[in-house]
């Protein structure tokens, strides 16, 4: 899975200048220093390790509907930062980026000056953003911006991971009670959070996954069925748990397991792409992940493109079309978790703080052993 970063909500982002302009703050400002430190990309390369370096830059100027943000966490997305850095798909333009191009897909943090007709947020409020988040400041439009309580690592869990899931799960696949819903890659960053936004609309769940420490965080959330295919195949459990087929796969692994998954979908199931990570570069046996399916798992995503195979809906990168169509998810995201019915798994296994050790922390990401949401500490709250 594009470890939760999908092409419509980081293409707005997917080239800026790692030189911005540098003036006097047209808005009320906290203590501001005049520079900051961002890892960013000299030029495209074959990995982010690559391509990413830290560097000083002037402090940007903001223009009347931005807003200047102090990073407090950084959520990494291994495959969106891969092909970033490689100026593929949707980043294609970074490899005529002459002055190279920043880094990071999103993040939260506390505003440290606003615009001179940003009225939505105050100096001092938490927000999240998507956008460059691998850097102590950053600025993002207003709008796009999430008030939320403190600046916690589960708020930048909840920004795309979450509202991928319940916008794929509710809108895009429109699940109902009593159906069967396949989840793979179960335990990852946006895996977690759809597991639960199915079992909220009463539907029987299954979740793949690849480790005991994963099956044990699943079972916490309530999913069904748990399959770690490290241990057992996933086809021959769904032919027993679920003989006539599933419903709807939330899918975002590629390569043998979206064979698996379009193999035990129902007629007139839906399939809701959300990534191919193991067809992504930095997995060597991409090639035979690849040719275990008859679709192009790529192109589908990329161009987020809608096909049928027989009676089924296959959803590429399965954004609703309609983006006026889900814009009831973000609150009902940030609602659901401060109730506490919505749970944000942030991976505690390895801690990252600083921008040096990003690099790690995205080669950790996709290495497939997280549990949830991976992210960085860039700076205090």
């Amino acid at each position: 899975m594009i470890a939760l970063c999908l092409a419509l909500l980081f293409a707005s982002s997917a080239h800026a200048s790692v030189l911005p302009t540098s003036a006097p703050l047209t808005s009320a400002a906290s203590a501001v220093s005049t520079t900051y430190r961002a890892l960013v990309a000299g030029s495209v390369g074959d990995s982010f390790r690559d391509v990413a370096k830290i560097v000083e830059l002037p402090m940007p100027e903001l223009a009347e509907d931005e807003v200047l943000v102090r990073v407090v966490y950084a959520g990494v997305n291994g495959g969106c930062e891969t092909f970033r850095a490689r100026g593929d798909f949707a980043f294609a333009s970074n490899r005529q980026a002459a002055d190279g191009f920043a880094l990071g897909a999103e993040g939260v943090g506390v505003v440290a000056s606003i615009g001179a007709r940003v009225e939505s947020v105050a100096i001092g409020d938490a927000v999240c953003f998507v956008g460059c988040g691998f850097a102590e400041y950053t600025k993002a439009k207003a709008k796009m911006l999430w008030k939320v309580p403190e600046p916690t690592a589960e708020m930048v869990a909840l920004r795309i991971s979450a509202l991928t899931a319940c916008a794929m799960i509710e809108i895009t696949g429109k699940v109902r009670a009593d159906e069967i819903v396949l989840v793979t890659a179960a335990a990852g960053g946006a895996g977690h959070f759809a597991v639960q936004f199915a079992k909220m609309a009463g539907c029987t769940v299954i979740g793949t996954c690849s480790s005991a420490e994963k099956a044990r965080a699943l079972c916490k959330l309530g999913c069904d069925h748990i399959i770690n295919h490290r241990t057992k195949k996933v086809g021959e459990v769904l032919e027993r748990i679920a003989p006539a087929g599933v419903d709807v796969a939330f899918e975002g692994v590629g390569g043998a397991m979206l064979h698996t998954a379009l193999t035990h979908l129902k007629d007139g199931g839906r399939l809701l792409q959300v990534g191919y990570i193991s067809e992504y570069p930095h997995n060597p046996n991409r090639g035979m992940e690849s040719a275990s399916h008859e679709l192009e798992a790529s192109s589908l995503f990329w161009n987020s493109e809608t096909i049928t195979r027989g009676k089924q809906t296959i959803y590429g990168n399965a954004w609703p079309k309609d983006f006026g169509a889900m814009s009831g998810c973000q609150q009902r995201v940030l609602d659901l978790h401060a109730s506490g019915e919505l749970v944000a798994l942030v991976d505690g296994k390895r801690t990252f703080e600083g921008l040096d050790s990003v690099v790690d922390a995205i080669e950790y990401m996709l290495s497939g052993q997280a549990v949830g949401k991976v992210v960085v500490r860039i700076g205090a709250a």
